[in-house]
């Protein structure tokens, strides 16, 4: 039971990111009434300014902590023989990570062009 229970635990922050993109992609193409034509967040509702700042954060925190420290927190776990078990879920995170940025290729063109610049 404790290891579905750490597994679901690792998935939560990346799962939480799709939900964010896929939320900001919604919220943006019913506020615009398509995708947006130029970089940038002009022609944004204040709702829709916000939405995309608390996404921004979100990930740009979220790859910075699984791109920086997760990788160190692996290595340590390596060298204690007790935390050894943990590295499988600090390895979901990466995982979690790799998928999110694949599941773009599924994403409307429009707002992922969006999304990137």
């Amino acid at each position: 039971m404790k290891i579905k229970r750490g597994i679901t635990i690792s998935l939560i922050p990346w799962s939480l990111a799709l939900g964010l993109y896929y939320s900001l992609a919604i919220h943006m193409y019913h506020s615009l009434g398509g995708w947006p034509e130029s970089i940038g967040t002009r022609g944004f509702s204040p709702a829709l300014l916000m939405h995309d700042k608390i996404h921004g954060f979100y990930i740009s925190n979220l790859a910075l902590f699984t791109i920086f420290v997760v990788p160190v927190i692996i290595l340590i776990c390596l060298f204690v023989p007790r935390w050894q078990p943990l590295i499988i879920y600090l390895s979901l995170q990466l995982l979690g990570m790799l998928i999110f940025f694949l599941q773009m290729f599924f994403a409307p063109d429009g707002y992922t062009y969006w999304w990137w610049d």
